[in-house]
C-alpha cells in the first residue's frame, strides 16, 4: 500500500515500497507523454479543411482523456514524491510529529482518483457514441451537445 502511515521505513524497511513508488512514477511519465502524443497528432496531423466539429465521438473523447491525464498526473507524481522523500530523506510532509499533515496524501490522491474515472469511461462513451453512428447509418443527435457533455 502506499498510504504514509503504513509505507514508514519502521513499519516496512524494504525496498519494494520504493520499487512501488518508481513504478508509479514511470507509469506516470509514460501517462503523459502518451497524452502529449495523442494531442501532437490530432493537432498537427489534421486536414486543415477538416473542422474540429467534424471529427467523430471518440477522438473528442481521446482528446479530453489526453488533457484531463495531463492535467491530473504531475498532482499524483507529486504526491508519491513526497512520500519517496519522508521515507528516504527524513522529511515530514505526512509525519504529523514533525509538523506535516496526514491527509494531505489523501487530499492529492483524490485530485488524482476523482478524475480518472472519467478518464476511464470517456473514451468509451465515444467509442460507442461512433459505432451507434457508423453502424446504424445515422448521425447522433446534437453532437455537440454530447462533446461539451464529455
Amino acid at each position: 500500500t502506499m498510504y504514509p502511515t503504513l509505507i514508514w521505513v519502521d513499519f516496512h524497511s524494504s525496498l519494494a515500497c520504493d520499487f512501488t513508488v518508481f513504478a508509479v512514477h514511470l507509469l506516470g511519465v509514460s501517462s503523459i507523454l502518451n497524452s502529449i502524443n495523442l494531442l501532437g497528432t490530432l493537432f498537427c496531423c489534421r486536414r486543415k479543411f477538416f473542422s474540429f466539429l467534424n471529427w467523430t465521438l471518440f477522438i473528442w473523447g481521446s482528446l479530453i482523456t489526453s488533457l484531463l491525464l495531463i492535467i491530473t498526473l504531475p498532482v499524483l507524481a507529486g504526491g508519491v514524491t513526497l512520500v519517496l522523500c519522508d521515507r528516504n530523506f527524513n522529511t515530514s510532509f505526512y509525519d504529523v510529529v514533525g509538523g506535516g499533515d496526514l491527509l494531505l496524501f489523501q487530499h492529492l490522491f483524490w485530485f488524482f482518483g476523482h478524475p480518472e474515472v472519467y478518464i476511464i469511461i470517456i473514451p468509451v462513451f465515444g467509442l460507442i457514441s461512433t459505432m451507434v453512428e457508423v453502424l446504424g447509418f445515422r448521425c447522433v443527435f446534437s453532437s455537440v451537445a454530447m462533446i461539451y457533455s464529455m
